[in-house]
């Protein structure tokens, strides 16, 4: 047993490593560092009931050995929901809060000592065969091992950067479900994907006219589930010991993504031509999407799980310019369906689309200047619009780790090398050893692009508490006896 392991950062991804450490009885202290409350981070810190979870219930429980916990923790609370709905973000929240307080209660009946500190890490820094930990406030913590489990940091595009602080341009994830517009305002929303769609949402219900706009111009395709019904037959398992899955030939990429594509309509399956809608408009390809989705043709859905668990164990044999001309591929022809939205929120979208309040363009914007009370937005091709508000919706970046001399330095930085990470996902500090630092989640993000949603994440951290579990007790500072294994 280790004497202890730190967890930095507690969104969804970092709860579910502390309930598989304490769970697993890795070690005797496990030290959990978040400024913010546990399990909410920016995906599911939303009170707004009528932001849902992007990804059905069954595919969202924090523990790789029990896939249905998420769906059982909602029927206790008595809600009458299936493992096909997609519910309210604020109930995940407060099912990674619950269950971060279980094996609390739990760990400390065992002996182990659990601690949230709301601090903010800054470094990692190799201290013999440990590590240390330096906070924003200067202190200073000791430990075995460490898990990075920080979020994706939003991404502020360059027109925007000089007005964040102002009245009137405000981040999606700071839109509140009462936003204060006036009547009938009309408001720019810059992006087109999941968050995006969520600030549409909430902006249509104060009655607001958006136009919505990117340099793709599409918005995420639909579904309404992720894993097959009982019936459906098939999947993409069978392909693992195929030569173009085993290559490690930097050419195979685009031949990877496209046996992969063409396994997606087999089976009995229709043509993939029929479980998709190539309508250039995107209004009249979300409408056609949303008539595939409820006539249960968007078969392609029933593999996503598949699909990134497949290509993720894929890419950790590959080199680092595979993923990289992959994720290339990935993000023109897959993205959106990778990333697809649930057919509640499509439908909301089009309502809005059909009642002349919502327009998607396809355009890049190049200057953002004040007039009045109002804001121009100046485009790339000359024209020029104005609007009464402007949010932004432009994604994400994973977060920022660079080496410096043994250290690894977390956030914005200058100095240092990007981190490397190796196939068993450790980050190398440069001090020619096995570190027992290691990146998940989006942490993970430059090793294995593909880390959308729970479902990917959780598979990760049992793999790395096996790993922390099956440690010799001479690697670590402290010796003892697995602690038994609970549930909360």
């Amino acid at each position: 047993m280790l004497r202890s392991v730190a967890v930095v950062g507690a969104g969804a991804t970092g709860t579910s490593a502390v309930v598989h450490l304490a769970r697993c009885g890795v070690a005797q202290r496990i030290d959990v560092f978040e400024p913010g409350a546990i399990g909410h981070g920016d995906a599911f810190s939303s009170t707004d009931p009528a932001l849902l979870c992007n990804t059905s219930a069954d595919s969202m429980s924090l523990m790789a050995d029990r896939p249905d916990d998420f769906v059982d923790y909602l029927h206790g609370l008595g809600f009458p929901v299936t493992p096909l709905d997609c519910v309210p973000r604020y109930l995940f929240a407060q099912y990674c809060r619950d269950r971060y307080l279980g094996v609390r209660s739990a760990a400390s009946a065992l002996g182990v000592h659990l601690q949230h500190h709301r601090e903010k890490v800054v470094s990692v820094a190799g201290a013999g065969p440990g590590y240390t930990l330096r906070t924003g406030s200067g202190a200073e913590w000791p430990a075995d091992a460490v898990m990075l489990c920080m979020g994706m940091d939003a991404w502020t595009p360059p027109v925007i950067r000089p007005f964040r602080s102002y009245s009137g341009v405000t981040p999606a994830s700071a839109l509140g479900p009462a936003a204060a517009l006036p009547h009938d305002a009309r408001v720019l929303v810059l992006g087109s994907r999941l968050s995006a769609v969520d600030a549409v949402i909430t902006l249509g219900r104060s009655g607001a006219r958006v136009q919505m706009a990117s340099p793709s111009g599409t918005l995420p395709s639909v579904r309404t589930r992720m894993y097959p019904d009982s019936s459906a037959s098939g999947s993409l398992t069978a392909l693992a010991g195929h030569p173009w899955v085993e290559t490690t030939d930097a050419g195979q990429a685009e031949r990877f993504v496209a046996g992969l594509v063409r396994c997606l309509a087999g089976h009995g399956r229709p043509h993939l031509r029929d479980q998709l809608s190539l309508a250039h408009d995107p209004v009249e390809r979300l409408r056609a999407e949303i008539t595939i989705a409820e006539e249960g043709r968007n078969f392609w859905q029933e593999l996503t799980v598949e699909f990134i668990a497949l290509t993720n164990e894929w890419l950790l044999r590959q080199p680092p310019a595979v993923w990289q001309d992959f994720w290339v591929i990935v993000e023109d022809v897959l993205d959106r369906y990778i990333s697809a939205m649930p057919v509640s929120n499509a439908k909301k979208l089009l309502s809005l689309a059909d009642a002349g309040r919502l327009e998607v363009g396809r355009r890049r914007p190049t200057e953002l200047t004040r007039t009045g009370d109002r804001w121009a937005m100046k485009w790339r091709d000359g024209s020029c619009d104005h609007f009464d508000a402007v949010v932004y919706a432009t994604g994400y970046r994973p977060p920022s780790m660079r080496c410096s001399e043994g250290r690894l330095l977390l956030g914005e930085h200058r100095r240092g090398a990007p981190a490397a990470l190796s196939a068993d996902l450790r980050v190398d500090l440069g001090r020619d050893m096995d570190e027992r630092v290691f990146a998940v989640g989006q942490c993970s993000a430059t090793r294995v692009p593909l880390v959308h949603g729970v479902v990917a994440v959780v598979p990760q951290i049992s793999r790395v508490v096996r790993e922390l579990r099956a440690l010799p007790a001479r690697s670590c500072r402290g010796v003892g006896q697995s602690l038994p294994v609970f549930h909360p």
